[in-house]
């Protein structure tokens, strides 16, 4: 049996799977913001070590702020009371990327410059994670990203790669026991985008000194990913429910042109397919779709137990052909919608379409837009829908038998 919980993370992901009905395995991916871990995700993880259970393998999908503000603070809070032992944990940083590093040290100067942005993002992660602080805080406490927390707690980083990077280019497939996940993406080439990104962040501020191994460094580089939000800067154009009168009209939208997720956090982005008992599940984080065709249909899955869509179900990540190797009878859709207004109609619409003659479930943790689109009589007939939408207030729970 599989049991796969998706918490109410906001406009973001937390998911537990867990494996068995004795002496379980657990996945966790990603855990929302703070309050996704503290109102939810805590209390759960305390049931699992009371059991004498661990979370096997612990995956931090990507730098966004709506995957990883929660796992700070539970990273965080677990170093200092032992919430729960963590077998292994998978998130790529700047201590991943391949970048030259100078050996040398860096000026008084440089590190103030350093320091001054390390302190926004502290103060950014406060603000956002709903922490108390004062307009007169500035100064810069060290250890606040996740990547420094890994480090003080001495978890096994990535350690299925050897310390390098999650990546497709190191390893393809890892055993765990009764499972095994295979990396779907990023690859070397996605993690190589992120590196220039970044390195012209740099430049675009003017800072010519030169990158070496200083902590600083580490610091700064997921403060700044954190704070710059991409697709705010996107003007979006939404299409509107209430044209949408005619079920022929899904025809239309599908065959839209997709504007392709080019974001380089996004491409780093881990996505994975587990492995247990026969059952194949899915979690696609925020990937960029032609590296989830590829890869996915390299699989030679025919039918997925489960399968999380990307993005939240942007219509930037969900092309027809996509669509056409997603074959499942349950779909996980994570988001309240507020922030980018996801899922987008038009990602929902290929998904559905495509797949129209399979029996499936569509799992929505908040309602939404959409989600009340497709739950009419009409919709679920004509596509074989079943639609369960949760109430924002407790996690859902999806078995797989």
């Amino acid at each position: 049996m599989i049991n796969v919980k998706m918490y109410p993370a906001e406009n973001g992901d937390c998911f537990l799977i867990s494996f068995g009905k004795e002496n379980r395995n657990h996945i966790l991916i990603d855990c929302g913001y703070a309050d996704t871990y503290h109102n939810f995700l805590k209390k759960d993880l305390k049931e699992i070590k009371k059991l004498g259970e661990k979370i096997n393998l612990f995956i931090v999908t990507h730098i966004d702020e709506d995957h990883i503000l929660g796992a700070i603070e539970f990273i965080k809070e677990n170093n200092e009371l032992q919430i729960i032992e963590i077998g292994e944990v998978w998130y790529n940083c700047y201590r991943h990327l391949q970048i030259d590093k100078n050996q040398g040290a860096i000026s008084d100067k440089e590190k103030r410059i350093l320091q001054r942005e390390i302190a926004l993002g502290e103060s950014y992660i406060r603000r956002e994670s709903s922490c108390k602080i004062s307009k007169s805080e500035i100064s810069v406490k060290q250890g606040f990203t996740l990547g420094a927390l890994l480090l003080k707690g001495g978890y096994n980083w990535n350690s299925s790669f050897e310390g390098k990077a999650v990546s497709r280019n190191n390893i393809e497939k890892i055993e765990f026991g009764d499972m095994s996940v295979n990396v779907l993406s990023p690859n070397n080439k996605k993690l190589d985008i992120l590196k220039k990104k970044w390195l012209k962040e740099l430049t675009n501020k003017k800072w010519n000194f030169n990158v070496t191994e200083d902590k600083l460094f580490d610091d700064a580089f997921e403060f700044m990913l954190l704070m710059y939000d991409e697709e705010l800067l996107i003007d979006k154009k939404e299409i509107s429910l209430e044209e949408i009168t005619m079920i022929a009209s899904i025809q239309d939208i599908i065959q839209q042109k997709v504007n392709a997720d080019k974001s380089p956090t996004n491409g780093s982005s881990i996505a994975i397919c587990i492995n247990y008992e026969g059952k194949n599940l899915l979690f696609l984080g925020d990937g960029h779709p032609e590296i989830l065709y590829k890869n996915i249909y390299n699989l030679g899955v025919k039918e997925f137990d489960l399968v999380k869509i990307p993005h939240h179900g942007s219509g930037k990540n969900m092309t027809i052909q996509l669509a056409e190797i997603l074959k499942s009878n349950k779909f996980l859709i994570s988001t309240n919608g507020n922030k980018h207004k996801h899922p987008d109609l038009e990602s929902i619409a290929r998904l559905i379409y495509i797949n129209k003659d399979i029996n499936k479930e569509l799992y929505f943790n908040y309602e939404t837009k959409v989600s009340k689109w497709i739950s009419t009589e009409e919709m679920k007939n004509a596509f074989n829908l079943d639609v369960i939408v949760g109430n924002g207030s407790l996690p859902l729970n999806i078995v797989i038998n």
